[in-house]
């Protein structure tokens, strides 16, 4: 396999460096890309598709080693890599037509099998479900790792295996709990799992009521299950955001709201939720509708009737140190439009038009909402920016989330093409934000793509390149 070695290019901005590597051409067997994080060796980079390749880049952006990964008895992709201080754990299958096996290789530095692999549990069901519907969730200290397989009968969910394992790779337990539900509710359910062990998974409820229902099934650390439904005053409007609370010990649940007063499908506010984790029992709950002024700040016209809004999705929270929560939801917009295709002449026919349909991705405003613990909000900040791709899924809209703690920064392209600017909007912890411009993409030959960024270290962030079929990084530190 061909790879160039990446060397950068390195120029300041006022407060950030950024370093821009060198372009590489996508093997023709990994035809999709992750950053998976920073770690003692460098950063890990997964190339994958019908092929799995495992790069490290040191500090300058060079690849200092590069590794196909083959283990002995593999079938299929692999599952999840949780990365050590040094080298990693790659978790994977092997597999017969009744049954699969998931085993855990640690690896060295340079993604070399460091004696044999673990067996962490056996699943029985097909092979193609198996490698397709496995699933990873990490505490968000990484010392846990929730390990949960769904078991499908028609289209009913029958049931879900649950087992978490440390960093040590020590299993606590190993459960599987019937649910008998609707398929349906599988796609909109939540995992969670707390930096002590404790594992959550969340079910929308189909129970008609004024508000919603959410069923929490809960497996502590020591194995002992129990299952409590958190019933919301308002009804929901779009997804609402669920967060174990690690420093003050609650689960907490932010949505926007719909007051149902006048038939529509809008938000008219947002609410604040915490909850006992273990019991449910409700500690605080508040609604806040939007006011409007709030309105009119935001869309610029005066509001007739009353407050809402209708694109808005909560991308997520971020938890205050005091037990509040900072909410930032993004406008977006799915369309179609219908365009002629010309027909070629063919015999017996004078020609004509055919049509494609042609889908239109617009992602607009960020707002963000500060809650104190409470529930009260005590401040919003509306963050401006307009983006409209055709047929690309979204890929390169949408934002970053870098968290410096006492202020976020908010990365994005101001324009989807190769002319496009990443601008960075920055947000005091008191509402404050300012906007300017980290790098022109036509100037140093890169198209990005934010949303697929991960940052990596408390002031730096990685965010991949791609444009005419190469692969690049660019580096920002703050």
């Amino acid at each position: 396999m061909l790879q160039l070695l990446f060397s950068f290019i390195t120029f300041c901005t006022l407060a950030q460096e950024v370093q821009i590597s060198n372009a590489f051409k996508l093997p023709s067997k990994t035809g999709r890309f992750r950053i998976q994080g920073k770690n003692n060796d460098g950063i890990v980079v997964r190339l994958y598709g019908a092929q799995d390749v495992i790069d490290v880049f040191d500090e300058s952006l060079k690849l200092v080693s590069t590794r196909t990964i083959d283990f002995k008895g593999q079938t299929g992709p692999l599952q999840y890599i949780m990365l050590n201080k040094t080298g990693a754990v790659i978790f994977y299958l092997a597999q017969d037509k009744k049954f699969s096996v998931l085993l855990a290789q640690p690896v060295n530095s340079k993604f070399i099998e460091i004696g044999k692999p673990l067996i962490v549990d056996t699943i029985y069901d097909r092979k193609d479900l198996v490698a397709s519907n496995l699933r990873f969730k990490p505490s968000v200290d990484q010392s846990y790792l929730m390990i949960y397989y769904p078991y499908f009968s028609g289209n009913t969910l029958a049931s879900i295996k649950f087992l978490t394992v440390d960093r040590s790779l020590h299993s606590s337990f190993n459960k599987t709990i019937p649910f008998n539900r609707d398929e349906k509710q599988m796609e909109d359910s939540r995992s969670l799992v707390d930096n002590n062990g404790n594992i959550f998974f969340i079910l929308r409820t189909d129970k008609k009521a004024e508000g919603n229902t959410y069923d929490v099934f809960r497996i502590s650390s020591t194995g002992d299950f129990s299952m409590y439904s958190l019933l919301t005053e308002r009804t929901v409007f779009s997804d609402p955001y669920f967060d174990i609370d690690n420093r003050n010990g609650n689960l907490v649940m932010n949505a926007f709201y719909n007051d149902n007063t006048t038939g529509e499908d809008v938000a008219n506010g947002f609410f604040y939720s915490s909850y006992d984790p273990a019991t449910g029992s409700l500690i605080k709950t508040q609604q806040t509708p939007f006011s409007s002024d709030f309105i009119q700040e935001l869309t610029g016209r005066p509001v007739k009737d009353k407050a809402k809004l209708y694109t808005f999705t909560i991308r997520r929270s971020i938890l205050r140190n005091d037990g509040g929560s900072l909410l930032i939801a993004e406008s977006f917009i799915r369309d179609t439009r219908e365009i002629p295709v010309q027909v070629g002449f063919q015999p017996g026919y004078a020609g004509g038009n055919n049509y494609r349909t042609s889908y239109i991705y617009q992602f607009n405003d960020i707002i963000t909402f500060s809650i104190n613990p409470n529930g009260q909000m005590e401040w919003h900040s509306v963050l401006r920016k307009k983006q409209s791709s055709d047929d690309d899924n979204g890929v390169y809209s949408s934002f970053l989330t870098v968290n410096e703690k006492d202020r976020l920064r908010f990365l994005y392209l101001d324009d989807i093409s190769t002319a496009g600017i990443l601008n960075q909007y920055t947000l005091t912890s008191d509402g404050k934000s300012d906007r300017k411009a980290i790098l022109n993409q036509e100037d140093k030959d890169v198209m990005l793509l934010p949303k697929s960024g991960r940052q990596v270290a408390p002031n730096e962030a990685v965010i991949p390149s791609y444009v005419n079929g190469m692969l690049r990084l660019v580096r920002i530190t703050y």
